[in-house]
């Protein structure tokens, strides 16, 4: 009988049902802990009558749980009522690709955007090993805003068959155990060895997204026949009928990756989904008549752009060729550098072939190197710790030694002048960030921070444009009468506009609304300026803006792209960069520290006193356009999702997070992690940067900016009216810390960090006498005696505690990824009073560095 609104399954409370089936029934629900509506499946209660099976399903149930990943249903709890099992998941709008089907064939384009999506989701799953045995297009779910979901990932292995009713287009399911010798899945999207019933791999899972994919192209299945049987034979014997002869608007480029997947042979599919996705995003950069990618460096075996994809090379020299699309000229990526860690600049020689470069390697300092295109190797030039900025056409480097960041976004040192075939290095300006040599060759423009403040020079020493946000990658045109650059308006992000400007300070903004911008360079005719940025939480792109504004994209790939200079016949020097951010942490009680990672940009907001809550949001791809903030217990358990967006800081009883939305910069958002209503708190001010919770929970603390102003401390109270400012300009954002009983508040100001405590009831700043510039203060002990300090950009991270009365500094922790590889930064670290557990965020980089040719 169908459960009426208003019956309590748990907390969860039924507002109606949306549909019933074989597999049990579906309600509509609301979790009143988080003010959110969820999917209930309630499953037979033949589940419930054996215990063996009950407990496969509540394991699957949980591993299940563990693939939190944007393309997969996410699974929120599970439980029983009244004997029978039920499964609680985000409720979802829209409709099942089965009846999207029911209307016709999908364009090519939107087909492939859709099979990338199952590739990404299958991808994570077959990551933790699970493999689904059933995709189908009843279990792909198309959502009104545009993404897929896979349904029911993994459930279907522990199913028995049930009397089920097929409707039109369908064909029937057989479930069973997982051994050998039994037929698991549905027929038609069932891959041979399903069909023969031996045991299966997440090759299986290819084979049916390649049928999936056939039908999406045509409108009918890949394997079709009279009976069951008929179509088992032909998964078994035949190939489907040609696709492009099925359709003409089929590319053979996609018709290759279709066939590729549906091989009889597992070991000739696609062998990982993520190769598969790969290369249907090439496939969709084809569609829409981008450049196609091309690897011509093997080392012995076929390597593609993206890491050794073969297959990639192979379609488009092969294949993409052959098509309609092979008017579009075909970039070459020659592949240059081959170790393990992150490029920091790179730039051509006058010779045009030589290519010098900076890189951290295998977790080593940075130090520069040289290479050719005709060689593997590389050759250090004996320049530790030492980056790359820029090399004058008379071969004189412009580098930065002592190189440290001085933010999440920027980097200092002191800039020296040396010979490119040697010598000791001639230091020039301290304090720099950015410097490019004048197209003559014997001066050099040069960007510094001084009181504050972001000073274009030209020399060195000459100011041309000066600003309160920052300034990245300027670099002079060909004729040497213009620099571009990207204007950064606020410290603490990096939100951008490509501007130019003469020497004069005159400046054009050429275009806005950037983020990620990672790198600069004029074309070689000085009509445009390249640049590699996004608008959104997609991968960085190729982009060029013309003088007058006008943009166009020149190329993207899965991963981001990093310009580092052009050549005087076009060629380009660029690296793609694989961006991860992580999170490790040690829980109370434990000696181990454990990887609370979830999604691609993980980073820590705030631990629970006792340690065993980790507050932290998703800032990258996975996390969406907004961002998505969760709780986790730092025993390993599964995250809790609080809402799109992030937050700063748990209350003390751990009821309450402050969080934010983006788009809403002046006010927060007061969020229950248990029961309760999410309420405002306005602020006023135009942005701000984190939040703290005061020890009597009724105030915040936060660090907020004023138009005109830099960043300063505010406190708000939470009943509202306006928030009042505490200290001066110049707070960095992961550089205070809040004294347990809320007096007092320790934070590092201005460009030299020199460390204050300042009074929250009022009164005069005192210098913490003892605390060097660049300790930045990060938490205190529960008896206010000590203060925990680290200096940000130094790796490993070295953590001490600092005794206020006696000025004793004692090193306390090193922090440091297990693999140090591509780690550039570990922040912010979170300390809990008592010194027994801590987590830290850490940024990894790693690149692969190219000369592309062929980039029009």
């Amino acid at each position: 009988m169908p459960l009426a609104a208003g019956v309590r399954l748990g907390p969860y409370e039924i507002i109606a049902p949306l549909g019933t089936g074989g597999m049990g029934e579906v309600y509509r629900a609301r979790d009143p802990r988080l003010g959110r509506e969820v999917a209930i499946k309630i499953l037979p209660a033949s589940f419930a009558g054996n215990e063996e099976r009950l407990q496969r399903f509540e394991q699957e149930a949980r591993a299940t749980g563990t693939l939190n990943h944007p393309n997969i249903l996410a699974i929120y709890d599970i439980g029983v009522h009244d004997g029978s099992p039920y499964v609680v998941s985000e409720l979802l709008q829209g409709q099942t690709l089965r009846d999207r089907l029911g209307q016709g064939p999908l364009p090519p384009r939107k087909a492939v955007e859709i099979a990338i999506q199952v590739a990404r989701g299958m991808a994570a799953a077959h990551e933790k090993r699970i493999v689904h045995r059933d995709l189908k297009p009843e279990n792909l779910f198309l959502t009104t805003d545009g993404h897929l979901k896979i349904l029911d990932f993994g459930l279907a292995k522990f199913a028995q068959p049930e009397e089920e009713t097929v409707g039109k287009g369908q064909l029937p399911t057989i479930t069973s155990l997982t051994q050998a010798g039994f037929v698991v899945g549905t027929i038609g999207y069932m891959s041979p060895e399903q069909v023969r019933g031996q045991t299966v791999d997440h090759r299986s899972d290819i084979f049916s997204l390649g049928a999936i994919l056939y039908e999406m192209l045509c409108g009918h299945q890949a394997f079709r026949g009279g009976s069951s049987a008929d179509a088992m034979a032909a998964i078994l014997k035949e190939d489907p009928p040609n696709l492009m002869e099925e359709s003409g608007e089929i590319p053979p480029a996609m018709a290759h990756v279709v066939r590729h997947c549906l091989e009889k042979n597992p070991a000739e599919r696609f062998q990982s989904a993520r190769d598969l996705a790969f290369d249907l995003e090439a496939l969709s950069g084809v569609s829409r008549t981008a450049p196609a990618l091309v690897a011509t460096r093997s080392r012995g075996r076929m390597l593609g752009l993206l890491g050794g994809v073969a297959v990639l090379a192979t379609l488009a020299v092969g294949v993409f060729l052959g098509s309609r699309l092979a008017r579009v000229p075909t970039p070459t990526y020659h592949w240059l550098a081959f170790r393990s860690g992150t490029v920091l600049a790179a730039r051509l020689a006058p010779d045009g072939r030589t290519v010098v470069y900076s890189a951290a390697w295998e977790g080593n300092p940075s130090e520069i190197f040289t290479t050719h295109p005709e060689s593997p190797e590389s050759r250090s030039l004996g320049l530790a710790s030492a980056s790359l900025l820029a090399v004058s056409p008379k071969g004189e480097m412009a580098i930065l030694l002592g190189v440290h960041p001085t933010s999440q976004f920027e980097r200092a040192g002191t800039l020296a002048r040396v010979p490119l075939e040697g010598g000791s290095p001639r230091e020039v300006v301290q304090g720099a960030e950015f410097a490019d040599w004048a197209p003559d060759g014997t001066s050099l423009l040069v960007v510094r921070q001084a009181a504050g403040r972001d000073r274009l020079e030209f020399p060195a020493g000459r100011l041309i444009y000066e600003t309160g946000g920052w300034i990245g990658h300027p670099r002079f045109s060909p004729r040497g009468d213009q620099i571009a650059y990207v204007d950064h308006p606020d410290r603490g992000d990096d939100i951008g506009s490509m501007a130019v400007m003469d020497l004069a300070g005159h400046r054009r903004v050429l275009s806005t609304g950037w983020t990620d911008l990672t790198g600069v360079a004029w074309a070689a005719g000085g009509d445009e300026v390249w640049f590699t940025g996004t608008r959104s939480a997609g991968p960085v792109a190729l982009m060029a803006v013309s003088l007058s504004g006008r943009e166009r994209e020149l190329a993207k790939v899965p991963g981001d792209l990093h310009l580092f200079d052009i050549a005087a016949d076009g060629r380009v020097l660029m690296a793609r960069d694989t961006w991860r951010a992580g999170i490790y942490s040690l829980a109370r009680g434990t000696d181990k520290e454990r990887n609370l990672s979830w999604f691609d940009f993980s980073i820590p907001d705030d631990l629970s006193p006792d340690g065993s809550i980790l507050l932290f949001h998703e800032a990258g791809t996975a996390g969406g356009p907004d961002g998505a903030a969760y709780l986790r217990n730092t025993d390993g358990s599964l995250p809790l999702r609080l809402i799109d967006g992030g937050c700063n800081s748990l209350s003390a009883d751990g009821d309450w997070a402050i969080c934010e939305k983006v788009g809403q910069p002046n006010q927060f958002f007061l969020v229950p992690t248990k029961a309760g209503e999410t309420t405002q708190l306005a602020h006023g001010l135009p942005r701000h940067i984190g939040a703290k919770w005061f020890p009597d929970q009724k105030r915040i603390l936060f660090l907020g900016v004023e138009t005109g102003h830099g960043a300063r401390l505010y406190i708000q109270n939470i009943a509202g009216g306006q928030p009042q400012a505490i200290t001066p300009e110049g707070i960095n954002q992961y550089a205070y810390a809040l004294s347990p009983d809320g007096s007092l508040i320790a934070a590092a100001l201005g460009p030299d960090s020199k460390s204050f405590l300042f009074p929250t009831g009022g009164g005069e700043p005192r210098l913490i006498a003892g605390l060097q510039p660049g300790d930045w203060p990060i938490a205190w002990s529960e008896d206010g005696r000590w203060l925990y300090t680290y200096r940000f950009g130094e790796l490993p991270a070295t953590v001490s505690q600092f005794e206020l009365a006696t000025g004793r500094k004692t090193r306390w922790k090193q922090l440091m990824p297990p693999e140090p590889s591509g780690v550039g930064i570990v922040s912010p670290i979170l300390v809990t009073p008592d010194g027994k557990s801590y987590a830290y965020g850490f940024v990894r980089t790693i690149s692969d560095l190219y000369v592309v040719e062929g980039l029009r």
